[in-house]
């Protein structure tokens, strides 16, 4: 890879990525690093190093990301926020909760989107056309969220911008007294900025961590190998997924049990597919109590082992979908204590805690109740 301050060149087996900046602080490197997509569709990802998702982070890193995009966000008063499944679900909520905490006088509500069939209102579908999984699902997330006339949507990267402009106009279909859409990324490659407001006929602010624009070209002599099932089998998950929580616009508190830590303990906590922000926050919580923290999570997204993905395991879903998880650089050797989060009764696949050995628990929150919409 050949880098500069706003021009990079990255050889991938699947093309070449060259990048340019328009905003080049952060640092680029600081932000991204590079792998390959098991995806004909697109055969390079950006890997983020401050997501929490591909690659372990602190969770101060992970706050330090909210809290920037949040006090980024133009004025607004009681938005709706939209985190995007399955990558953004953390990222989404905690910009949303960052700024609740910088404007501590101000209503707002959350949602994330899902790829999961349940009994709760469905409120409207959207594709996002370059994904392993296009379909997401939105549920209905009650009134005061309905009543918004500004929406922010999250995602981890903004390429194209039109998986958030799809969301955005169905949004609007359902809901013509929105004024306004802030479409917020870490990374920002859009070249349709002024095309999507045009488009969605609103005021569009985009935020992010940098901004610029790539081209890619695919390697003559590349073949990705064959994908794995992706989509699911679309049943209802009702009786594994919990009945309230941000997937239906519901803030909750959550209540962690004893997990008797040590002081010396090096500590892995991880999340699974859509279930990541309460990951961040119980790495939050215990990173104080030992001698290191870091969270991470598991995904649906394949995605070639090398580059940036260092370690590969695979394992099966735990939502009853009979398709392959994954899990991307964790060395289960350098932790002391591995605490798996999952939510309702979306029990991890024991082959994923077989693959992470003795040190590895689950750890389930129980949900005390859900908060009013604030």
């Amino acid at each position: 890879m050949t880098l500069d301050s706003t021009f990079s060149t990255v050889d991938l087996p699947s093309g070449t990525l060259k990048l340019w900046l328009e905003r080049p602080h952060p640092p680029l490197d600081t932000l991204l690093d590079y792998a390959v997509r098991q995806n004909p569709r697109r055969g390079f990802l950006f890997v983020s190093r401050v997501l929490g998702k591909h690659i372990p982070i602190s969770p101060a890193v992970a706050a330090r990301t909210y809290t920037g995009l949040a006090a980024a966000l133009p004025p607004l008063t009681a938005p709706h926020f939209i985190g995007l499944a399955e990558t953004a679900t953390a990222l989404g909520e905690g910009v949303y909760h960052a700024w609740r905490e910088l404007n501590p006088d101000q209503t707002a509500t959350f949602q994330h989107t899902t790829r999961y069939q349940t009994r709760h209102p469905l409120l409207l579908r959207f594709d996002e056309p370059h994904s392993h999984a296009p379909a997401h699902l939105l549920y209905d997330p009650g009134p005061a969220a309905r009543a918004a006339t500004e929406l922010v949507l999250v995602d981890d990267e903004l390429s194209t911008g039109t998986t958030l402009e799809n969301l955005a106009r169905e949004w609007r279909s359902l809901h013509p007294h929105l004024r306004r859409v802030v479409m917020v990324s870490l990374t920002d490659w859009c070249s349709r900025r002024s095309e999507i407001e045009e488009r969605l006929g609103l005021p569009v602010t985009f935020v992010s961590l940098t901004r610029g624009g790539y081209e890619f070209t695919p390697a003559a002599d590349w073949q990705p190998p064959q994908l794995p099932a992706v989509t699911g089998n679309g049943a209802d998950k009702s009786a594994l997924l919990p009945a309230s929580g941000p997937r239906y616009g519901q803030d909750v508190e959550l209540s962690w049990p004893e997990l008797n830590l040590s002081s010396t303990d090096r500590v892995l906590v991880l999340g699974t597919g859509e279930y990541q922000y309460p990951a961040f926050a119980l790495a939050q919580r215990t990173k104080p109590e030992v001698f290191s923290c870091v969270f991470s999570a598991t995904t649906r997204s394949p995605v070639l082992e090398g580059l940036a993905m260092a370690r590969k395991f695979s394992f099966g879903d735990n939502v009853g979908d009979g398709i392959p998880n994954y899990l991307y650089n964790v060395d289960p050797d350098i932790y002391t204590r591995i605490l798996v989060t999952y939510e309702g009764h979306c029990l991890p696949d024991p082959a994923l805690m077989v693959l992470l050995g003795d040190k590895a628990q689950k750890a389930q929150a129980v949900c005390l109740s859900p908060l009013e919409a604030r």
